[in-house]
């Protein structure tokens, strides 16, 4: 039967940290690796589960019981993405109907003043095409006040004065 021999970095993979921190922590505890291939120290089973039982003080099951923390966590946070979508996408619909709304409005306040200019241009064909008799801005006909006719000048004075006068 073959020996399994594990290196630094598969011991990390299984313990979940690096393989430096892995390196450290078996020059810490003066383990020394079962065989030399390379450059790469190779261990045993033996000093596999002497590595991993007292690594950070956890074992194999603290492992496991913190791979399935992080799992309730990451479901957790899928379901907090879950709930954020839909609170995105129903403000999605209210913008859009705030949209619509926003366009009938204006679509109204143009067809309002639409129709309002066109009142005031009735209104003002109307008043030009019967224009009122006693109308003050209309100069083509003269008012009794300001103008009869006659010019309203003093007589000059002077060698021909006299002859203005009659």
């Amino acid at each position: 039967m073959a020996e399994t021999y594990y290196t630094i970095k598969q011991l990390a993979d299984i313990a979940g940290t690096s393989k430096v921190t892995m390196f450290r922590y078996i020059k810490q505890k003066s383990i020394h690796e079962t065989k030399h291939k390379g450059n790469a120290n190779l261990y045993d089973e033996t000093q596999k589960s002497l590595i991993l039982k007292g690594f950070n003080g956890k074992n194999i099951s603290d492992v496991s019981e913190t791979v399935h923390d992080e799992t309730a966590l990451i479901q957790e946070l899928k379901s907090q993405l879950k709930a954020k979508d839909a609170q995105i996408n129903d403000l999605h619909a209210i913008i859009k109907q705030n949209q619509r709304l926003l366009d009938q409005q204006q679509q109204l306040n143009l067809a309002t003043n639409r129709q309002n200019e066109k009142l005031l241009d009735n209104n003002t064909h109307s008043q030009d095409d019967n224009p009122l008799q006693n109308d003050d801005t209309d100069v083509s006909e003269p008012t009794e006040g300001n103008y009869k006719g006659v010019e309203n000048k003093t007589p000059k004075k002077g060698l021909f004065g006299w002859l203005k006068r009659r």
